[in-house]
């Protein structure tokens, strides 16, 4: 079974380790990190018995529970040839790393077929007598007359249930930051200029997702959300800005048909305002200063550009 082919449809993880050697010998077949910056032990079942595949993902977690920062970050780079584990976290999932990791782990078995032996003990502990937070996923392909193939995945327990019961038990979880405790991070320069987005955004019914530190100004095209900005607080390393995503997950590149020269476009007239210099990938707007109203005004001027363009051309197929 292709683990990452896998995976990849479960948008919440990122791997960062690979037949990863515990304390005691055995080896973890993937070691995943999720969005709230919690482990992901994810074992295939292969010829396991339930009792073999269950008792071993247990023992796993025993090990994993351990794990602090610098050993994580040890085992990630040996998996991400070169790329740091804050790069890849916010690549995979439009946010930053967190600042405290792995303050609960999850347990994640997966296979072609699960038995009934084996959903019978995953339902029993992931309930809410116990709140473990371990589930089975079963991937089954099927291919139509046409042709076509297709990939059914079925949890054994729904997520939000397993997520539940683990809270109820007295799980930890990163907290999804408010719009209140955002602008309470803000100076006022950055209060002036995040007000006037977030107010933007309302009026042009544009979706705001928050995370654990900032959010993300959205298109919504047809259902599907397009990434416009990502706007930080000081708080965070990448201090009080905008970042634009031309390139990253979410953004216009990974999920639309804007072509390359509409993009150079974008990039050139995001730099024409004379507020966003070249980060990397991206393009960076720091909130260092008192910002006019024109020239928060061009900003936001340039969000609606883009919005014009993920509409004109759509999303990928």
């Amino acid at each position: 079974m292709d683990f990452e082919r896998h995976l990849a449809l479960i948008p919440d993880l990122l791997i960062i380790g690979e037949q990863v050697k515990t304390a005691f010998g055995k080896v973890i077949d993937l070691l995943c990190i999720n969005s709230s910056g919690n482990l992901v032990i994810v074992e295939l079942k292969r010829d396991k018995t339930p009792r073999e595949v269950t008792a071993q993902v247990l023992d796993y977690a025993s090990w994993v529970k351990d794990l602090g920062r610098k050993d994580i970050e040890g085992i990630a780079a040996g998996y991400l040839k070169g790329k740091t584990l804050e790069a890849a976290f916010q690549s995979k999932f439009d946010l930053e790393l967190p600042d405290v990791v792995n303050e609960d782990h999850a347990m994640l078995v997966v296979a072609s077929e699960i038995d009934d032996s084996t959903e019978r003990i995953i339902r029993y502990l992931s309930s809410e007598t116990y709140g473990v937070d371990i589930n089975a996923v079963r991937f089954q392909f099927f291919q139509a007359q046409d042709g076509r193939e297709f990939l059914v995945r079925t949890f054994t327990v729904d997520p939000e249930v397993v997520e539940q019961n683990r809270e109820r038990r007295g799980g930890k979880r990163a907290s999804i930051i408010t719009q209140e405790d955002f602008l309470g991070t803000l100076d006022e320069n950055g209060k002036a200029v995040f007000r006037k987005i977030l107010e933007f955004a309302q009026a042009h019914a544009m979706p705001i997702h928050w995370g654990t530190k900032g959010f993300s100004l959205n298109v919504d095209s047809d259902g599907s959300h397009v990434t416009v900005f990502y706007c930080y607080p000081r708080t965070t390393v990448k201090e009080q800005s905008i970042y634009t995503t031309f390139k990253g997950p979410g953004g216009m590149s990974m999920k639309t048909q804007v072509p390359d020269d509409e993009i150079r476009r974008l990039w050139s007239d995001a730099q024409a305002t004379g507020l966003f210099q070249p980060a990397g990938q991206e393009l960076k707007c720091s909130i260092d200063r008192v910002f006019t109203d024109a020239e928060v005004d061009k900003i936001l001027a340039w969000c609606e550009e883009a919005a014009a363009t993920i509409a004109k051309h759509g999303l990928k197929e």
